[in-house]
C-alpha cells in the first residue's frame, strides 16, 4: 500500500518537469544560449572573449558615470509634465557632454570589438528572416541625414528611435541602463536614452 504514494509522487514530478525541459529547447531558448556563448567573456567558450570583456568594462564605466551625474536638476523624475522631463534631460545631457568632452569615436566601440559586432549581426540579416528584419529597420528609420554620427551629439528631437528587432538583440551583448542599441541605415548607434546622446557608433555595421 505504501508503494502507491511514491509512484504517484514520481508521476507528478515527471509531469511537472517535462514541460520545463521542453521549454528549454524552444527556438528562443536556443537563440538565447547561442547569444550568450557568442557574447561570453569566458575564453573557454568564446574566441572573442577578450574584446567582449573590454567592451563590457567600457559600457559599465559609462553607466557608472551616468549614475554619478544624474542627480539634482539632472535627475529624471517620474512626472507627466513634458517641460520638466525636457529640462532634466537637457541638464543631464550637458553634464555628460562636459564630463566626456574629450570622448571620441571608438572609445567604447573599439577597433577590436567592431568586427565582432559585424559578425554577430550578419547571420540575422540573411535569407527570408533577414529581409523581414531589414523591412522593420526601414519602416522605423528616422529621416535620412537627420541623425549625427558624432560622439556626444544629441539625437534629433522629434525623430523616431528605430526599433531593434528581438532577433538582433539576442545576438548582441546586453547593456546596462541607460544604454541601448539603435540601427540607423547601415550603422549601429550606442545611445544614452535618458540624455538622448550618441555615446558611440559603428559605421557600416550591417549590409542592407
Amino acid at each position: 500500500m505504501k508503494v502507491y504514494p511514491l509512484v504517484a509522487l514520481f508521476a507528478l514530478t515527471a509531469a511537472c518537469t517535462a514541460p520545463t525541459a521542453a521549454r528549454q529547447d524552444t527556438p528562443v531558448d536556443r537563440a538565447l544560449q547561442e547569444g550568450e556563448r557568442k557574447t561570453s567573456t569566458d575564453p573557454a567558450v568564446n574566441p572573442d572573449a577578450a574584446a567582449m570583456a573590454e567592451f563590457e568594462s567600457r559600457v559599465e564605466k559609462y553607466a557608472d558615470l551616468h549614475r554619478d551625474l544624474a542627480k539634482g536638476d539632472a535627475k529624471l523624475k517620474e512626472t507627466a509634465d513634458p517641460a520638466q522631463i525636457g529640462q532634466a534631460k537637457q541638464a543631464l545631457a550637458a553634464k555628460v557632454q562636459a564630463a566626456r568632452a574629450g570622448a571620441k569615436h571608438g572609445d567604447i566601440f573599439t577597433p577590436a570589438i567592431r568586427p565582432v559586432f559585424k559578425r554577430l549581426l550578419a547571420p540575422e540579416l540573411k535569407g527570408e528572416q533577414g529581409r523581414d528584419v531589414k523591412a522593420v529597420l526601414k519602416d522605423d528609420a528616422p529621416a535620412a541625414g537627420t541623425v549625427p554620427f558624432k560622439v556626444n551629439a544629441k539625437y534629433p528631437e522629434g525623430q523616431p528611435l528605430p526599433t531593434v528587432p528581438a532577433g538582433l538583440l539576442l545576438t548582441l551583448p546586453p547593456l546596462p541602463a541607460p544604454l541601448e542599441y539603435r540601427i540607423v541605415g547601415q550603422h549601429l548607434l550606442l545611445l544614452d536614452t535618458s540624455a538622448d546622446l550618441v555615446v558611440d557608433y559603428i559605421l557600416n555595421a550591417i549590409i542592407t
